[in-house]
């Protein structure tokens, strides 16, 4: 009997159901967007939904560190990391930081697809901004020490 089972079982066990949810949201973080099934986008929503509130909740550095402490044990460091860094951008939103758009069904297997990506406030262009302006401060640093010696 299915009685108060709530959510997908995605023919995997707990486990690897909570593993595919950390990767789904790792490769969200980082490259943007991501597509996959309906079912499992549906599924992904939630989780993000609730990562995103804790990061929130990061204002000073005291809470921050608390706030690191509790999303590491879902996710990476880079990743918890950096939706500390989203949760900014969305802090006059209330909810609803990821959309899903639905797609053509895969040809294959005919399953349902769908483009998961955030809503307005961030987008990787950003972050790939931001990665190309850290290797100019090494590169400062480096000149320093040249003339030191």
């Amino acid at each position: 009997m299915k009685k108060r089972k709530i959510g997908r079982t995605l023919s995997r066990t707990k486990d690897q159901r909570t593993a595919l949810k950390r990767t789904l949201l790792v490769s969200l973080t980082e490259y943007g967007q991501i597509t996959t099934t309906l079912a499992k986008a549906k599924e992904l929503r939630p989780f993000v939904e609730r990562m995103i509130t804790r990061a929130k909740k990061a204002t000073d550095q005291q809470k921050k560190m608390v706030v690191m402490r509790q999303l590491k044990k879902d996710v990476t460091v880079k990743t918890a990391r950096r939706l500390i860094e989203m949760a900014n951008t969305f802090s006059d939103r209330a909810g609803g930081y990821v959309r899903i758009v639905k797609l053509p069904f895969r040809k294959r297997d005919a399953a349902d697809m769908a483009l998961v990506q955030w809503t307005g406030g961030w987008s990787a262009k950003e972050d790939a901004k931001d990665k190309n302006k850290k290797p100019q401060k090494d590169k400062q640093q480096g000149k320093k020490k040249k003339e030191k010696k």
